[in-house]
């Protein structure tokens, strides 16, 4: 992983346009390494998109302002006990940071028929790119449809913002193999984008 400091060079977009990510622990540091994103120009949603959609219809959302939202310690709590459940490499101050002081400035809000909160999606929109940064879910759903439902949601709602691209991370075939199948696929190799 090459890392790269942003101070007094490009802006947050252009550093993701050309294939870079945002370090978790410093919000002025991004790296390399194999990103993706969907191009909302080719924004069509599949068949298997639409039976994420059927299948998660149970769960509500609400996007707000990060700054907006209540980290408490009892939030930080419930995240910590879900990262340690699904055996995520992901330290509290991390959490912390990406919720306290970072480029990221949205959040979903995810929540079960019974109002329980189940999920959180840590985004960046800026006026022609989304990035769904950090999903952090209850374990119990970790073999379902939701954690996938988390990304297509964000492109979903970017692409009728009218926004250009919507960044969704890392892609390999051990990382976020999922995410080929989102609407418009791309992923950035040998200085480009490109489709699969």
């Amino acid at each position: 992983m090459t890392e790269f400091n942003l101070k007094n060079t490009k802006s947050i977009d252009q550093n993701y346009q050309e294939g870079l990510l945002p370090q978790r622990n410093d919000k002025n540091l991004f790296y390399f390494q194999t990103s993706s994103r969907s191009n909302l120009k080719n924004f069509i949603l599949s068949s298997e998109n639409r039976r994420i959609l059927k299948k998660t219809e149970s769960f509500t959302f609400k996007k707000i302002p990060l700054k907006s939202f209540d980290y408490n310690p009892e939030t930080q709590k419930e995240i910590i006990t879900w990262v340690k459940k699904l055996g995520w490499n992901f330290p509290v101050s991390s959490i912390k940071n990406v919720f306290k002081n970072h480029i990221f400035n949205y959040l979903y809000i995810w929540k079960d028929e019974q109002k329980n909160i189940v999920a959180y999606s840590l985004c960046y929109f800026s006026k022609n790119i989304s990035h769904i940064a950090y999903v952090f879910y209850n374990p119990e759903l970790n073999h379902g449809n939701l954690p996938i439902r988390l990304v297509l949601q964000v492109i979903i709602d970017s692409q009728k913002l009218g926004l250009q691209y919507c960044y969704l991370g890392r892609f390999s075939q051990n990382t976020g193999f999922y995410k080929r199948n989102m609407p418009g696929f791309e992923y950035f190799k040998d200085n480009k984008w490109q489709n699969l």
